[in-house]
């Protein structure tokens, strides 16, 4: 009997529309066959909702990421004299800027090397991933993962660990530096070339710390709006470091026509999807 091919639909929200991506694995490669676009039009409950209930699925799961506001840092600690629930409890209000009961938090621990541990450490709005599950349980919508901001956006790549992810923001250009999943390094500079280049200098010396030699890829989001040097700066700063490297991917029917591989909720929701799949570090 031949063997039914796992499904799996990955979503993304931001400030303006929704987008996701169906896809499967054949032959070691990702199919995109779908692709789904909403403008937002109200709260993020409502929305989400509106979305599952206009492009109800007919077979897979959903697993979902969106623009909540996320705040990211690690600390080292010693395994034999340590308590995750202590550490959270008596150092939180100094490391992150949500106010008491504002935010969720997420945690995980990582080796390297042998014997130096890591906790990684993100939180989440609290409200707004309410209204976000709220919106999921009106539909009763098959949710298998709801991610951290912005790190699906590395998930459809060849090379996650040493990668960079730079999103510009109101604020400025705003950075993330990865090892295994996790995010060693994080800051927001002026989008010019000078302060970008120290900051991706310090983001490669941090990942060297972490047995990465050197960056392995960088990629710019949201630059449409950005004025002809700052583009030339941003140019020449990916031909120093390198563009980053999808995983093989192939795009039929809605998938081809709709999805724009490079922008950044088309590759969350892509990342989203690879999840899903449990795609990612496998056949790599």
């Amino acid at each position: 009997m031949k063997e039914k091919k796992q499904i799996h639909t990955g979503l993304c929200i931001t400030d303006d529309r929704i987008v996701a991506t169906t896809a499967h694995i054949e032959n070691k490669t990702m199919i995109i066959t779908d692709a789904m676009e909403m403008k937002r039009s109200s709260t993020i409950d409502e929305d989400i909702a509106e979305f599952i209930n206009t492009y109800d699925l007919e077979e897979g799961e959903y697993s979902i990421v969106a623009c909540i506001p996320t705040e990211m840092t690690m600390a080292s600690f010693d395994p034999h004299d340590f308590d995750v629930k202590e550490f959270i409890k008596w150092n939180i209000e100094d490391t992150f800027n949500f106010g008491e009961h504002e935010f969720e938090l997420d945690a995980c621990r990582r080796e390297y090397p042998r014997h130096n541990y890591y906790l990684f450490l993100a939180a989440v709005d609290r409200h707004e991933l309410e209204l976000l599950r709220q919106g999921i349980r009106d539909t009763c919508a098959p949710v298998d993962t709801i991610d951290c901001w912005p790190l699906p956006v590395t998930y459809g790549l060849m090379h996650r660990t040493g990668t960079v992810t730079g999103i510009v923001e109101p604020a400025g250009m705003h950075l993330w530096a990865w090892w295994k999943d996790t995010c060693v390094k994080e800051c927001i500079v002026k989008v010019n070339g000078a302060d970008i280049s120290s900051a991706l200098i310090e983001m490669e010396e941090m990942l060297q710390r972490f047995g990465v030699e050197e960056i392995q890829g960088i990629h710019f989001y949201n630059t449409d709006d950005l004025n002809e040097e700052q583009r030339i700066d941003i140019s020449a700063l990916q031909e120093v470091y390198g563009n980053t490297e999808y995983i093989p991917m192939m795009f039929l029917g809605r998938g081809r026509t709709r999805c724009t591989l490079g922008e950044l909720d088309w590759d969350m929701a892509i990342g989203m999807a690879t999840r899903g799949l449990r795609w990612i570090g496998q056949g790599w």
